[in-house]
């Protein structure tokens, strides 16, 4: 078959999940328990399928879940959002990008990432005729060269990723860097993912 993006590879995360099985060595590069379930999970998971808790979700994600994260971010940070309509659960984070990668890029939008970066965000983009932006960060990984972000924006840019803590590196960003992209965005239509 041919493949939509043929210059893609295997991610990092097969190639060292590969070498850390055929060399017995501990797997640093996912996060892979090594530990058997807790027998109290596998009973109550067991009893809520007893109980009929054993369809698919809600698109969105089940309701109460959806409160409890509204009630939990307004407690957290002040902020309100409406668990109908602003909030989404997803299987895990590569879902969660994917989705909303796919919900707002459109074919020439520019997307901003900050590498080295997670290896689905590239490829994310490129399916949807999105394109990708790097932006280098120097290591040691402590700072956001906010010039080079800057020169980077364009009337084409339509979105910037960022982790914090950045991943792969786990530089965390400081508030001062937060004020500064607040800045660089402030007046556009760029979305920070």
């Amino acid at each position: 078959m041919r493949s939509k993006l043929p210059q893609n590879k295997l991610s990092i995360f097969a190639v060292m999940s590969k070498m850390a099985a055929q060399y017995n060595a501990i797997n640093l590069s996912q996060g892979f328990p090594d530990f058997n379930t807790d027998p109290k999970l596998i009973d109550l998971v067991t009893q809520a399928m007893h109980n009929g808790a054993n369809q698919y979700a809600p698109l969105a994600g089940h309701l109460p879940l959806r409160e409890k994260i509204a009630a939990l971010v307004q407690d957290l940070r002040g902020a309100t959002y409406d668990p109908e309509q602003e909030i989404c659960v997803t299987v895990g984070a590569s879902e969660a990008l994917f989705v909303a990668i796919t919900a707002f890029v459109h074919r020439e939008d520019e997307v901003i990432v900050l590498k080295p970066a997670y290896d689905t965000y590239e490829p994310t983009i490129e399916l949807q005729g999105g394109i990708p932006v790097p932006v280098q960060l120097d290591a040691p990984y402590t700072a956001v060269d906010w010039d080079a972000v800057a020169a980077a924006i364009t009337p084409k840019t339509r979105m910037l990723i960022l982790n914090n803590p950045h991943n792969p590196s786990g530089m965390v960003l400081k508030d001062a860097d937060l004020k500064r992209l607040e800045e660089l965005v402030k007046d556009t239509d760029i979305l920070i993912l």
